[in-house]
């Protein structure tokens, strides 16, 4: 759970010449997108709107608050995970850092664990983050894997990312667009319940927005994104893979070949 604002031990500290500023100016440069609703709407209303993080003691971040909803640091309660034993849950806690270390060697266990526990998105969820750093076989089986997580759990917020971010490894970024920028896709309105999203989610989130808009050739809304992400994550990879990402969209060849694909769209 977060921390809750105001409590002992936490400074909180409101951002007036970043956040807001930031965005406001990179709004003005922004230039209009064939997707009825590509991400501008939050940008906008968070340029309108207060921002303010809340530190702990030591000095991390807890929690970052952003117009109606938080950003929290703080591992979120997962009803899904808490119903299980307590046994299988400190076993997740061990798969969790094996995934991320050595994936091949989480593969097996996630999928006897999925049979035993199919409502658990997580866990499918890590087996796709296993399958993608495999062959080329375990790669299409991650997209299948996706494609099944969500039309079966759709509210699961990384089953739509996870796919997105799989659409663009093969190259559909406007299927990719679809599912972060269509109608009505605003975190607020996608999930109208939540009022905190951890860091995770909202780093792959705004990373993933910042690349589609690079990879569409819109590089004043990629900026943006990136922006708003360094504000969250000062120097994080993801940042810097955005970072690097902007430079190549920014070289004069990329710039052709950008014209070049829009005059052939037109």
């Amino acid at each position: 759970m977060s921390a809750g604002i105001g409590e002992a031990g936490e400074t909180a500290e409101v951002l007036t010449s970043g956040l807001a500023q930031v965005i406001a100016g990179m709004a003005k440069r922004r230039k209009l997108n064939r997707n009825p609703d590509h991400g501008k709407g939050l940008l906008k209303r968070l340029a309108g709107g207060t921002a303010h993080s809340v530190r702990s003691e030591n000095g991390e971040p807890a929690k970052f608050v952003l117009m109606n909803f938080e950003v929290s640091w703080e591992p979120l309660p997962d009803a899904t995970v808490e119903a299980l034993p307590e046994a299988t849950r400190d076993r997740m806690k061990e798969l969790f850092e094996l995934a991320h270390d050595e994936p091949k060697k989480a593969i097996q266990e996630l999928r006897d664990l999925i049979v035993l526990h199919p409502d658990v998105p997580c866990l499918r969820n890590w087996l796709i983050h296993c399958l993608r750093a495999g062959t080329k076989a375990d790669r299409r089986e991650a997209m299948v894997q996706c494609e099944e997580l969500f039309r079966r759990m759709p509210d699961y917020f990384f089953a739509r990312t996870t796919l997105a971010d799989l659409w663009l490894d093969e190259g559909a970024v406007e299927k990719a667009a679809e599912l972060i920028f269509a109608t009505g896709c605003v975190l607020t309105h996608l999930y109208p319940e939540r009022k905190v999203f951890h860091i995770s989610e909202l780093r792959h989130w705004f990373y993933l927005s910042g690349r589609i808009k690079i990879l569409l050739g819109e590089l004043g809304a990629a900026e943006s994104y990136r922006d708003l992400l360094d504000q969250l994550e000062p120097d994080s990879q993801a940042v810097r893979h955005l970072n690097l990402m902007l430079e190549r969209a920014n070289s004069p060849l990329m710039g052709f070949l950008a014209k070049m694909r829009k005059a052939g769209d037109s």
